[in-house]
């Protein structure tokens, strides 16, 4: 049987994805694209429509030719027309001089400590006296108080902004939060002072949308007068309604280190349950006359209001798209080949928005089902029982097998770990989020009836606390999680190849799959290899760029030293944000943090002097340090970097008598303003400087 018969979209999406990630690696306003799109689609009709042109066409390779040009052309030019930023309205082309403009908030906003987060589309900017429409959305920061607490989504507001490029990682192995909003068509960003915004008592947001968020907010408040809080809540209101605001770092931690993080954002699971739910409420309308189609018409309506609902994240925009063609397909009577209906529910999410393929979301899910469909039936055979109990077991441990085969290599390309339990977390994880999943739904439909309500909101409570318990406590089992794992794209890709020709081999034992995956092996390891080889001879040394903390980093071959602050320090989710992923793609496996002196091998700090290799370095943070430094030598001390910190209060041309240096650092925790007055002296000086604020990480291979 041919796969392409059966499954004709999966052929269909190849030229789609191509022509997408084409634009987005290598975009370019064509001006003809359209044109263009249009006179294929008038050729691919006229083979289709006209007698004497289509009587061959499906045993043709030229049509399948055009068709795969098409697609990719169509692709290509509908991902630059999405892409905003090229729109010849769009506000960045405006704002040079602009001092005020027009926007409406595109999003309910994200507290955060000292200010409130939201995308904004920013629908006019002012030029003098007159208004300019333009398109586009931006990312603005508004400062936290009373007025900006009330802010609703769809409010529209009349801002005094200066918007400023999102800016590149200012770290080597940061995360890309440029690339990031990029992909969410967000390539500005603005801080809102207090006062510096107003009101305009409009609301244009989409009025479906307002209801949903009105909805969601309602079923919040359901969880919290059934006494639910902490921990209990947060898990609870992620799983249910996919509000993510207020889970913590230690719990998103346990559950990532545990491999259970996708409980915590609403997936295709509890998209299924929903389906499930809502179909068996409507049982009574399979039937009457023309009830199946309307049954139909009403679950594909309630689950994309659900995923409207739960914030329209990639997982369930995917479940959905799925179901909708399967119910479809079942009210029809339609055979459904679930190759082609995965692929059709990408094809139709593409066209909506072509960027998604970007998103790890969206890439993960549909991994995890093409994993699921094809790798666990294979691995189900390996043991067949009788036993109901042992059947479910196997069958949850196959199912998590198979969709962690295909989405681990992925998984050590974006967040450079791996759970080593696994298999134990989600054998607990499935159930009992099914079970959360049900009572959550059933506390929300009798939440009017108090007795019912108690009893059920016990159920879901006590549900939640014992899954938050267990994986907590897999957490804390000795090497449940594996990090410091970094593989490129291009090993990531020989991963997954390894992976399809070793399934290749045990579907059809055939030596050639053998000897490719045996290649594919030498090429992974001698990729190693090599890295390994590079690593054992590095010698680094980075200033890193962190808002408002000195961080120096010393790196010998495989270990390293940081000199840092004690905040720096004593913060796990900063060092990993900032400066972990760095040390992992380095290879580094011995590292040590310090805020003051050490003496180790190929390095010695010591009263604000560091001999790293044979590198001289002094870090000064404080006028007083120049009276010592006076007293240390009568003659100038000869340095190869200067490193300026914490707002020193000190004159540059009182630096410069007491030291030689090749080049003076100021780093990331001195203020703009004192940089900028160094930055001017050095000048005037004829002083060699480089600024970590300015520039990013400061780094130097010795």
């Amino acid at each position: 049987m041919n796969v392409w018969n059966q499954a004709p979209i999966v052929r269909l999406i190849i030229p789609l994805i191509a022509g997408i990630l084409a634009a987005v690696y290598f975009p370019f306003q064509f001006e003809y694209g359209i044109l263009i799109v249009g006179l294929l689609a008038v050729i691919i009709s006229a083979l289709i429509l006209i007698p004497k042109l289509n009587f061959s066409y499906k045993q043709s390779s030229w049509f399948g030719i055009v068709i795969t040009v098409f697609l990719f052309v169509m692709a290509y030019q509908l991902t630059i027309l999405k892409t905003e930023k090229f729109a010849s309205d769009h506000f960045s082309k405006f704002t040079d001089s602009t001092e005020y403009v027009y926007g409406r908030l595109a999003e309910p906003y994200l507290e955060k400590a000292k200010s409130l987060k939201a995308v904004v589309k920013i629908l006019a900017v002012r030029k003098g006296n007159t208004w300019q429409k333009t398109s586009g959305r931006a990312m603005i920061y508004f400062k936290k108080d009373v007025h900006s607490l009330k802010l609703d989504y769809g409010d529209e507001i009349i801002m005094k902004a200066d918007f400023k490029k999102i800016p590149a990682p200012q770290n080597p192995g940061e995360f890309n939060y440029q690339s990031f909003l990029a992909f969410h068509n967000v390539f500005e960003q603005a801080y809102i002072k207090e006062g510096s915004w107003v009101f305009s008592g409009n609301n244009g947001g989409n009025s479906l949308m307002h209801y949903s968020i009105s909805l969601r907010n309602s079923l919040l408040k359901t969880l919290t007068a059934n006494h639910l809080q902490g921990d209990e809540f947060s898990v609870g209101a992620a799983l249910l309604l996919g509000y993510t605001d207020k889970l913590d770092a230690e719990i998103i931690s346990a559950y990532s280190s545990t491999g259970a993080l996708h409980v915590l954002s609403v997936s295709g699971l509890h998209v299924a349950i929903i389906y499930i739910v809502f179909s068996w409420l409507l049982f009574f309308m399979d039937k009457i006359k023309y009830g199946s189609i309307i049954k139909a018409l009403i679950l594909i309506a309630f689950l994309w209001f659900y995923s409207m609902l739960t914030g329209l994240s990639p997982s369930v925009l995917r479940s959905a798209a799925m179901l909708s063609f399967i119910i479809i397909a079942k009210t029809f009577n339609r055979h459904t080949n679930v190759y082609n209906t995965l692929a059709a529910s990408a094809f139709f999410l593409l066209l909506f928005n072509p960027y998604l393929i970007m998103d790890v979301g969206f890439q993960l899910s549909y991994l995890a089902v093409l994993g699921i469909v094809y790798i666990q039936p294979k691995i189900h055979k390996w043991l067949e029982t009788d036993n109901w109990l042992l059947e479910q077991i196997w069958t949850i441990t196959s199912v998590s097998i198979a969709a962690q085969i295909a989405t681990f290599p992925l998984g050590l390309h974006y967040f450079h770990q791996f759970p080593n339990y696994f298999l134990i977390s989600n054998f607990i994880v499935i159930p009992v989020s099914t079970v959360i999943m049900y009572s959550g739904i059933a506390l929300f439909a009798f939440a009017k009836i108090s007795f019912i309500a108690s009893y059920l909101a016990l159920a879901f409570n006590w549900s939640i606390w014992f899954l938050n318990a267990s994986v907590k406590l897999i957490e804390t089992w000795p090497y449940a999680l594996m990090r410091g794992i970094s593989i490129s794209a291009f090993e990531t890709w020989l991963i997954y190849g390894l992976i399809i020709l070793f399934f290749a081999y045990f579907t059809k034992p055939k030596f050639k799959y053998l000897l490719y995956a045996l290649v594919l092996t030498a090429v992974i390891l001698s990729i190693r290899i090599a890295e390994d080889y590079q690593h054992s001879g590095q010698k680094k040394l980075i200033v890193y760029n962190i808002p408002k903390i000195s961080a120096v980093d010393f790196i010998s071959a495989k270990s390293n030293v940081l000199l840092t602050d004690t905040a720096l320090a004593n913060h796990e989710s900063a060092l990993l944000f900032h400066v972990k992923h760095n040390w992992w793609e380095l290879g580094l496996s011995n590292s040590t943090v310090i805020t003051s002196s050490i003496t180790a091998e190929n390095i010695k700090i010591k009263n604000n002097f560091i001999q790293f290799m044979d590198k001289r370095i002094a870090v000064l943070n404080d006028k007083s340090e120049l009276k010592n430094a006076e007293k240390l030598s009568a003659q100038p001390i000869n340095l190869d970097y200067l490193i300026i910190s914490k707002n020193a209060k000190i004159k540059m041309a009182a630096v410069l008598k007491l030291f030689h240096a090749k080049k003076i650092i100021f780093d990331s925790s001195n203020s703009e303003y004192i940089v900028n007055k160094w930055k001017a002296d050095c000048i005037k000086l004829n002083q060699p400087y480089y600024s970590v604020t300015d520039s990013g990480a400061f780094i130097v291979d010795i």
